[in-house]
């Protein structure tokens, strides 16, 4: 009997053991927001150690009690199932000469790619010498004739290149590790971007060439007089303040599963996007009527810098990696134009952290690491490493072929130019627009049989002919303008149709600002609505374009063409 009740108080102990232990697992696993991705593969795996747990408890039970100690009823087996409220989310072409092929694995590099995949950012010089386009050009002139003119203008001389390019140097940083940066994080490599001419003569012209007007000037400094207004002391502009998050009925839940709620704390994601709008009209740090607001905006991302290089604050799970593409892609823009040499670490923390959550096999971007990722997030991770791109310049652009690769696997469409949010469901106009700038900045050629139907598909959504949708608005006309041509005309045309009469005039506090649409707009709120609008209405002058042929001319240039000053240190 002595030795029973021995077995019997071990058995107990174990059980107890056993519980607790699983009790921590789970605590921990829904701490960490483990379960929020990949549900029902997670459920499955829990439901099956589960199981196993259960098996080892009565085969513990069984050997303890000798066989007659079990009990007379049968035991009776149950099974938790845990259910994740969030589901799954849910032509005239300009010519031009790269294309988009991708290696069949990682380590390969396809003929054309070692080419295009080793050029440096080329960041535009505002002076007007240099990328001023014709003084020909009249707001009266056909657009058509008006693109055509700017396309003979020749690519800026190299001694050019002024202190506002100064941000990406050619000297690749190293990390804490002592490793050169581009051996910690991989390389993108794809094609140069090239900042344009965001301020002076050189910036109207750019309005003038590429289907601006005096109208959308004058809706972009009014957005960013709202923008500036509601700007927070501490630098931040607060996204629940403004709208963000916004409940409207029962059902609100957008791709993801997730409601609206979910962007209550997006602050630094919307701070990002906001700080882009000043950015891309000429104003920085240093320069411009609105330096103390983009310094005060910058500095509270920076300073907010997680350790792990997140920039996404206290965003919520479904949000925090749009957030931190956002944010770095602001950072990275103001790097480039000033060259403060105190933004360079934050800046390779940021890539870092974005690289380190790219899918390796499926080469995708979603919400945590191991997803295997989604459109909508691809977009913002690969223009935030785009832009800062020289700080991982030296290996061959495994990134840049993963994320081919995943677009490869969301490609739909007679010739594959159409894309869907996720693997094996339906086209959208945003995701296919947001495929097709992300495809442009890789290399494709507007030429591209997926690029013409992709043109071909978004001029059959253009704004005008479908809902509201600044989303979609913002990739399209990223990837419009760098195709060029009649479609670029047609979809301009629409855009400023409609979403210029839906700024807010007259007087009173939202002056200024757009309204949230239903697409996002309620994840994102009013700072959301009117930096994407901001932005869509600064796109003739945010970046050259990378089509015709200013395109082949700037394609010629090569590493040592561009000579990048040394990053210097505030004040």
């Amino acid at each position: 009997m002595p030795g029973r009740a021995f077995g019997m108080t071990f058995v107990a102990s174990i059980a107890i053991v056993m519980v607790l232990g699983s009790a921590l697992v789970l605590a921990l696993l829904l701490r960490t927001g483990w379960l929020q991705s990949h549900t029902l593969k997670k459920c499955v795996l829990l439901s099956f150690l589960l199981h196993l747990l259960l098996v080892g408890w009565f085969i513990v039970i069984g050997g303890g009690g000798g066989g007659r100690g079990a009990t007379e009823a049968e035991p009776v087996m149950v099974m938790l199932v845990m259910e994740d409220a969030a589901g799954e989310p849910s032509e005239l072409i300009e010519p031009s000469g790269a294309t988009d092929s991708e290696p069949a694995e990682p380590s390969a590099t396809a003929p054309g790619d070692a080419a295009r995949e080793t050029s440096v950012i080329d960041d535009a010089d505002p002076d007007p010498t240099a990328t001023e386009p014709p003084p020909l050009l009249k707001p009266d002139q056909p657009l058509i004739e008006r693109m055509e003119a700017v396309a003979d203008v020749p690519p800026p001389d190299a001694s050019a290149v002024s202190a506002s390019a100064a941000g990406l140097a050619a000297a690749v940083p190293t990390t804490g590790s002592g490793r050169p940066m581009a051996a910690a994080v991989g390389s993108v490599l794809p094609p140069r971007i090239v900042l344009g001419p965001r301020t002076g003569p050189a910036r109207r012209q750019a309005v003038l060439a590429w289907g601006g007007s005096d109208a959308t000037e004058a809706a972009v400094a009014a957005g960013l007089g709202w923008l500036a207004r509601t700007q927070s002391a501490d630098g931040r502009w607060d996204a629940s303040r403004y709208e963000a998050g916004r409940v409207v009925g029962p059902s609100q839940a957008g791709q993801g599963g997730h409601g609206p709620e979910t962007g209550r704390s997006s602050d630094h994601g919307v701070t990002g996007l906001a700080l882009l709008a000043f950015l891309a009209a000429g104003h920085t740090p240093e320069t411009g009527a609105y330096a103390s607001v983009v310094d005060r905006g910058v500095q509270y991302l920076a300073q907010r810098q997680r350790a792990d290089g997140s920039l996404a604050g206290p965003a919520a799970f479904f949000a925090e990696l749009y957030c931190h593409g956002m944010a770095t892609l602001a950072v990275a823009e103001c790097y480039a134009l000033t060259g403060d040499a105190s933004l360079e670490p934050v800046l390779q923390q940021a890539v870092a952290h974005t690289i380190s959550r790219q899918h390796p096999a499926t080469g995708g971007w979603r919400y945590a690491a191991g997803d295997r990722g989604d459109t909508s997030q691809l977009g913002w991770q690969l223009m935030a490493v785009v832009s800062s791109r020289q700080l991982a310049r030296a290996d061959g652009g495994v990134a840049a072929q993963r994320s081919r690769k995943f677009l490869d696997s969301v490609t739909t469409g007679q010739r594959g130019g159409l894309a869907s949010y996720r693997p094996g469901e339906g086209p959208t106009p945003a995701m296919t627009a947001e495929a097709l700038y992300a495809r442009l900045l890789l290399g494709l050629a507007p030429t591209d049989p997926r690029a013409v139907e992709a043109t071909s598909y978004l001029d059959e959504h253009r704004p005008g002919q479908s809902r509201v949708d600044s989303y979609a608005w913002y990739y399209g006309t990223l990837a419009l303008f760098h195709v060029g041509g009649k479609p670029w005309q047609r979809w301009n045309e629409g855009l400023q149709q409609t979403l210029l009469p839906l700024q807010r005039t007259g007087t009173g506090p939202l002056v200024g600002s757009w309204d949230p649409d239903g697409a996002w707009g309620r994840h994102g709120g009013r700072v959301y609505a009117t930096a994407i609008a901001a932005l869509i209405l600064e796109v003739y002058y945010r970046y050259q374009p990378l089509h015709g042929k200013e395109r082949e001319k700037r394609a010629e240039l090569k590493d040592g063409d561009i000579s990048m000053p040394e990053p210097r240190g505030r004040g």
